[in-house]
């Protein structure tokens, strides 16, 4: 049982860095369009994952899953919307990174974890502790002043921090594993992708230097692989331990925007993060003293 945790954590910490570390892979693909970018990571995710359940002979399981989904309607729609939401979250990440704007997009991933708390206290009815007040009042305090410093609404740090929480609640009323998730979610956007490759992209795929076509068509692998080593992370270790790890990403994105990239943090983003990192302490904190509690 410890060896499994210790496994857990190992892939929680590798899921998490290769998240960090995809603003630098949306960067060497900025000079393209970035709902070309978008398109071609929903085609070639959905590419990957059929070759993975082929491979690890699972295809009975998605089929299985899947007649079970278009069964129960009601399932079916959120599955539908939570798609929705998966795709704004990921084109908006993509088109941050290729306007220069990697940093709003790290920043959201600072904010994402307590909005997801937000959601679950009005939504799931999930008790209020002293620690969560706290931790989002310092959160809500960085956010706002970021708008007032910089003098700029922060649409796309908002956007981003909005989206995906709303995704993950959405993923609470209704049941399916997260690799077939992965094709649901993928195939649910691929008509609009497709529409958007046949009669809108200004470029074909072969109209792009080999290198190009390679990272486009690496798209995929590299958005099913976290995904994966996070469902296999959250079944060895406690999902709260999971989530503290989860910070990992946020603060690499920063440093590779920062550093590797040659973005600015601006004197009112860094204001802001340092109430929002505040929150995250405290946070933390509040989580580590509730399970001490619980044993």
């Amino acid at each position: 049982m410890k060896n499994q945790k210790q496994i857990g954590i190992i892939l929680g910490i590798g899921c998490y860095l290769m998240w960090g570390a995809l603003v630098y892979y949306w960067h060497l693909l900025s000079k393209i369009n970035s709902i070309e970018v978008f398109s071609y990571r929903i085609l070639f995710t959905i590419v990957s994952m059929f070759l993975y359940f082929i491979v690890s002979k699972k295809t009975k399981k998605l089929n299985s899953e899947m007649k079970a989904l278009i069964n129960n309607k009601r399932s079916l729609s959120l599955a539908a919307l939570a798609s929705l939401f998966l795709g704004i979250n990921w084109l908006v990440f993509i088109y941050a990174v290729t306007i220069n704007e990697a940093t709003q997009a790290s920043i959201a991933g600072f904010i994402m974890p307590l909005v997801s708390v937000v959601l679950a206290l009005i939504f799931l009815h999930e008790q209020f502790d002293r620690f969560m007040v706290i931790s989002l009042l310092l959160a809500a305090t960085g956010v706002i002043l970021m708008i007032s410093s910089s003098g700029q609404f922060p649409l796309l740090t908002i956007i981003m921090s909005v989206c995906f929480p709303i995704y993950g609640l959405l993923k609470k009323f209704y049941r399916l594993s997260s690799d077939v998730a992965m094709v649901f979610e993928s195939s649910i956007l691929m008509p609009f992708i497709l529409i958007y490759l046949i009669f809108f992209a200004k470029h074909a795929l072969w109209n792009y230097s080999p290198l190009t076509i390679f990272y486009l068509v690496l798209s995929g692998p590299v958005t099913a692989v976290p995904l994966l080593l996070f469902a296999e992370s959250i079944k060895r270790a406690p999902l709260s331990l999971i989530g503290f790890i989860q910070y990992l990403n946020p603060i690499v994105s920063l440093v590779l925007s920062v550093t590797v990239l040659g973005e600015s943090l601006s004197k009112a983003d860094a204001k802001s993060l340092i109430f929002i990192c505040a929150g995250i302490l405290i946070f933390a904190i509040g989580e580590f003293i509730l399970a001490k509690k619980s044993k």
